[in-house]
């Protein structure tokens, strides 16, 4: 169905693809597979329109085409989910589905429009409220929504980059389930992934890049990790890991019978209780929407108590500010990084110190220091 032959494309002193041959078939599961700046991304990119090749071409069922802008791709059929999500937080689900289909109105039909999103979603079993806006979702829950916006455009060459980097495992098996789905119905489907056991139990073939260069196109069936290993990085990967036992201390956090309300208004958390002590790793399980953020927000002192207590040490830290609370030690990495961890538009330094610029002397930041 795609086939991308010899295709190159250069920034400023990088060579971010190098003369790469790809292809996917439809009714198929394809992992592009490669380390952090192998290139995936970029080839990706480069089959979507957001970037032009330097040298190459694109073929799509055969036929050559010029694929200069996303809208192009769009028309050919081309859909991606991108790594961190293009969706408009204000806006509902269905209004952002909405956004860029071919031939919408100025007076449309909005019941019939949702119509067709619910109809799509149960179809590949994607569960989505088109009345819910985006702010209100959790990073599953927005990814949902990229896809069916995807299907509803008709796309029948489907890419998703890292999809499960933000998922737990029950939500990545979830997705894979309906990847496969959509490959039933004779679409093809594309992920980009460095996970080597997702797409060693999920997918039908996969493609390595590394440094820019196509290493190789392999059966999954007829490959294990180890030589996929090898294939990304180029030589044999010895893994040993020796964990070292750590002894138990004292009550770190605790939350006793905690209760908060969710974005949409509802009671998400009911009567919560944890301990965690130092040395000891604790682990939060369940499906995407059923409180684990709210949870972690309530313990980072981003989201109000109703009711309950939280204790971090022997200090009763319930509605306190996010300051004191990173004061006392809470550190959180959120589940969308971009838009609640990090600012984009400052560099890595200026990110870093956003929480601990209050203990420098003075009134400026030593930033040689």
């Amino acid at each position: 169905m795609v086939e991308m032959i010899k295709i190159t494309k250069k920034f400023p002193g990088v060579i971010a693809n190098d003369g790469v041959s790809f292809a996917v078939n439809a009714g198929e599961v394809h992992a592009l597979l490669g380390e952090n700046g192998a290139g995936k991304s970029t080839l990706m990119s480069v089959l979507t329109g957001l970037y032009r090749p330097d040298t190459g071409e694109i073929r799509i069922s055969g036929k050559k085409v010029e694929l200069l802008s996303p809208r192009d791709a769009v028309h050919n059929g081309i859909g991606m989910v991108h790594q961190h999500f293009k969706l408009v937080p204000p806006f509902t689900a269905a209004e952002n589905i909405m956004l860029g289909l071919h031939g919408l109105k100025e007076i449309y039909n909005v019941k019939k429009i949702e119509a067709e999103i619910l109809k799509c979603s149960e179809q590949y079993g994607l569960a989505i409220d088109p009345h819910a806006k985006i702010w209100q979702l959790s990073v599953g829950e927005q990814q949902r929504v990229e896809i069916v916006k995807m299907l509803v455009r008709g796309a029948e060459i489907l890419i998703l980059d890292e999809p499960t980097a933000v998922l737990t495992p029950q939500e990545s098996a979830e997705l894979y389930k309906t990847l496969r789905s959509m490959a039933s119905h004779n679409k093809a489907v594309i992920v980009i992934s460095h996970k080597m056991n997702e797409v060693m139990e999920n997918t039908d073939n996969i493609t390595v890049l590394r440094d820019g260069k196509n290493v190789g196109t392999v059966q999954t069936g007829l490959t294990t990790e180890t030589e996929l290993a090898k294939m990304m990085v180029g030589r044999d990967i010895i893994r040993k890991i020796e964990k070292e036992k750590f002894p138990k201390g004292g009550r770190v956090l605790e939350v006793q019978n905690i209760s908060a309300i969710g974005d949409r208004g509802r009671l998400t958390l009911k009567k919560v209780s944890l301990k965690i002590k130092a040395g000891e790793i604790l682990g939060i399980a369940g499906v995407a929407g059923n409180g684990q953020k709210d949870l972690a927000e309530v313990i980072a002192g981003l989201r109000q108590v109703k009711s309950g207590q939280m204790f971090i040490g022997e200090q009763n830290c319930t509605g306190t500010s996010c300051q004191r609370l990173i004061d006392a030690g809470v550190s959180y990495i959120p589940e969308d990084r971009m838009t609640t961890g990090l600012v984009p538009n400052l560099n890595a330094f200026e990110n870093m110190v956003l929480k601990s610029y209050r203990q420098m002397q003075g009134w400026f930041i030593n930033w040689a220091k």
